[in-house]
């Protein structure tokens, strides 16, 4: 299952929002040696922010088993920011309905089924938070077979808003972006068989100044 955790729910999702973190410094620093900060072997940088979402996927002991991060583009975008190069235009990145993904990982300890199907819920969980929150894409900076065997293979069109570059030991990584639709979720559901992947009773969605329980 997925939790949506942001500002307006910490003090339920307390354990969850101190556990991603950790799966970070697991999967960021301890096995892929990022450069980022660390606090009681908990990975973070500038961009986990209260403008942040955080989609933590969980099983029913609730031990996280995978994450992804979400930032409004008008916010903060670390493509822009950090890898304009990376961009064909980055002037049109940053807009109102355009979120940027990044974080997004896997407890590589687990068997790869389990490793499968977690990937596939991070997937949907874009699809289905999109949806929600009136976000029309989300953009972001991955590997190439990353795009393909995570995204491609579930079903989701993607498309390249840069050419095919390197950055520090990653020898093909491309920015792109989805576009967040319900036929691309129906598009992954039947792919997938995967149906609703976002746990609801917790998940709480700010429209127009006032709160609502999805």
């Amino acid at each position: 299952m997925i939790y949506v955790i942001d500002s307006s729910n910490l003090m339920q999702c307390g354990d969850l929002y101190r556990d991603q973190f950790r799966l970070r410094h697991q999967e960021f620093i301890d096995r892929q040696g990022y450069d980022v900060k660390v606090y009681r072997e908990m990975e973070f940088d500038e961009y986990d922010t209260p403008a942040t979402t955080y989609l933590v996927c969980t099983n029913s002991d609730r031990k996280v088993l995978g994450v992804s991060r979400l930032i409004p583009t008008i916010v903060k975008c670390m493509l822009v920011e950090h890898w304009p190069h990376t961009l064909f235009n980055p002037k049109n990145i940053i807009s109102p309905n355009t979120w940027e993904g990044t974080r997004f990982c896997v407890d590589k300890t687990l068997p790869p089924e389990i490793r499968r199907q977690v990937a596939q819920e991070l997937c949907a969980a874009y699809l289905e938070f999109g949806l929600q929150n009136g976000v029309n894409r989300i953009i972001g900076l991955m590997q190439t077979y990353v795009l393909r065997s995570v995204f491609g293979r579930c079903g989701i069109q993607y498309s390249a808003i840069g050419d095919v570059t390197t950055i520090g030991r990653y020898a093909k990584v491309q920015a792109a972006e989805m576009e967040i639709s319900l036929l691309q979720l129906q598009n992954m559901r039947r792919c997938t068989g995967l149906k609703n992947i976002i746990f609801q009773e917790l998940t709480i969605y700010e429209k127009k100044g006032q709160k609502y329980a999805a």
